[in-house]
């Protein structure tokens, strides 16, 4: 609590010091009410019986969306010949039989494709990605699924770990990223968006001392210096905030940093909004899809579960002003543990429902949107 108000204090003291330059935006978003809201939390790997009361809760929140990993591991953990598409069928069928849309992730290495034992290595050859992406978009596309997302988060070394340093490289994503979309394309006769990977919230610009992490900004930055423009329709970002909330402004809250410009005294830019990145790289039409935005209610950091609300109704009602906004996908559906008081984990507590299956105040607030 103590930290919440210090953090709140800081950053009233920076919006103070601090010229902002905010990206126009019109009345409303394309996608417009329950149209943009999504949430994570259809389970490939789980039962059909499993997935199906996945998807109904999803439903019950109102949203008309869904994120579903397609997992390339698990898919094609046999070779490359191989396919089990059971769970991601089972998963891709409950959100369809409850009417949701659907955004597929494409992400992770099989074995056979990558040099080493770290299940987060890119694979060796970008044309073996780039078959499996076609494949899935083959075997979904004349389902209606029109979306999908080129990996997850490849800013971090958990998500992207070159063979030979461990750490991230924009190149190598650029590569795959470039490799994938023609064939993702041509896969299909109806007309599919490519969401270049949600970019993980890190500080302000650079990267972490030990290189483990790329500020998304720096990343987008360089994705472009990288030529990789051309290779997808839409940025993907993940505007987590916690702790503090959507509309706090500040440089490092990744919110903040899609649509502000931060400048010096002397009126100079020291500090670029993902928007103005693409605007000056041509690209100021294609939206900016929030594949992942939430807040845990456990764990460090995080928010109360009356906090999370507000940060989620803050989070519907700004995104809904800007013109740039695709979907926004909640993370996630439901806690994946009974809440512990002692050291819990905030990656279990991140859901809009609690573990038993009982609603936190979130929930509400995705409801009341229409």
């Amino acid at each position: 609590m103590v930290r919440t108000v210090v953090t709140r204090i800081l950053l009233l003291l920076a919006v103070m010091l601090m010229t902002l330059t905010v990206t126009p935006a019109s009345a409303a978003s394309s996608y417009v009410g329950r149209q943009g809201i999504g949430l994570n939390g259809i389970d490939f790997r789980a039962s059909s019986t499993v997935q199906r009361a996945q998807a109904a809760r999803i439903a019950g929140t109102g949203a008309a969306w869904v994120r579903i990993e397609i997992d390339w591991w698990w898919v094609q953990d046999g070779g490359p010949s191989s396919y089990n598409w059971v769970g991601p069928d089972g998963a891709v069928a409950a959100a369809r039989a409850r009417g949701l849309k659907i955004l597929l992730l494409i992400q992770k290495t099989p074995p056979w494709a990558r040099t080493t034992t770290n299940g987060s290595t890119p694979p060796t050859d970008p044309a073996a990605y780039a078959r499996f992406a076609a494949t899935t978009v083959a075997r979904y596309s004349p389902q209606g699924i029109r979306a999908y997302e080129v990996w997850n988060e490849p800013n971090l070394w958990m998500f992207w770990a070159d063979p030979l340093t461990g750490k991230p490289n924009v190149q190598g994503y650029v590569d795959l990223l470039r490799t994938a979309y023609p064939a993702m394309k041509a896969a299909t006769p109806y007309p599919i968006t490519v969401v270049a990977a949600g970019l993980s919230p890190w500080g302000t610009t650079g990267q972490s001392p030990e290189g483990h992490a790329v500020a998304p900004l720096t990343y987008l930055d360089q994705m472009y210096d990288l030529g990789a423009g051309g290779s997808f329709d839409a940025v993907g970002w993940h505007p987590y905030t916690a702790p503090a909330l959507p509309n706090d402004v500040a440089d490092w809250n990744a919110w903040s940093q899609m649509s502000i410009d931060f400048r010096n005294p002397d009126g100079t830019i020291y500090q670029k909004s993902a928007r103005t990145i693409m605007t000056e790289n041509g690209d100021a039409g294609k939206l900016i899809v929030m594949t992942e935005a939430g807040a845990a209610t456990a764990g460090d950091p995080s928010l109360t579960e009356q906090a999370q609300a507000t940060a989620y109704r803050q989070a519907v009602d700004l995104r809904l002003s800007y013109t740039w906004a695709g979907p926004i996908f909640f993370y996630e559906t439901t806690d994946r543990a009974p809440l512990t008081t002692v050291n819990p984990d905030k990656e279990n507590y991140f859901g809009v429902y609690r573990n038993d299956g009982s609603a936190k105040p979130a929930v509400a607030v995705l409801q009341s949107v229409r």
